[in-house]
């Protein structure tokens, strides 16, 4: 229920213009400032080099190359986070809706069987379950070779009595 709540909320406030205007403003932003920050870094990673050979450390350079590091790491972490947001959300708004198919399709299987209206059900409930024993043997016979396998790797390797003197 709090799912559905939230998801509902989610897909509201996504479909607005506004919002999507919004998001694509920002997530721009964000990947303009990760590139600069990537091409300044570039810059002072050159400039370094030749300063470093010279002698000469100059701070404002080094605080500038601080600050264009931390700049790159938190417009790459808000990015990464906008993906993760967004990969989570897409996966609940897909968990709810499959959750609410279910419950529809349970309340109907309940109403046909008060009604007696059993004989379709029996035929795809016999063709499901003869697909679950060819599964399940499916499962026995790999777990079969699992074991054999492991058997065959550990006769491999024979353990050999050491002492501490070897």
């Amino acid at each position: 229920m709090v799912r559905s709540q939230i998801v509902s909320a989610y897909t509201t406030i996504t479909t607005t213009r506004n919002f999507r205007t919004f998001l694509v403003f920002s997530i721009t932003l964000m990947a303009l400032q990760f590139y600069d920050c990537i091409q300044r870094l570039e810059k002072y990673h050159k400039v370094r080099e030749n300063d470093v050979l010279q002698g000469f450390v100059n701070y404002d350079k080094l605080a500038s190359k601080f600050y264009s590091q931390r700049n790159l790491y938190l417009s790459g972490a808000i990015l990464y986070l906008l993906m993760g947001i967004y990969t989570v959300a897409s996966i609940v708004k897909k968990l709810v809706l499959k959750e609410k198919l279910y419950r529809q399709l349970i309340a109907e299987r309940d109403g046909d069987v008060k009604n007696g209206d059993n004989k379709s059900d029996s035929e795809e409930v016999v063709k499901v379950k003869h697909l679950i024993e060819l599964k399940q043997k499916d499962i026995d016979t790999l777990k079969k070779q699992l074991n054999g396998l492991q058997t065959a790797y550990d006769g491999l390797n024979k353990g050999e009595e050491r002492t501490k003197d070897d």
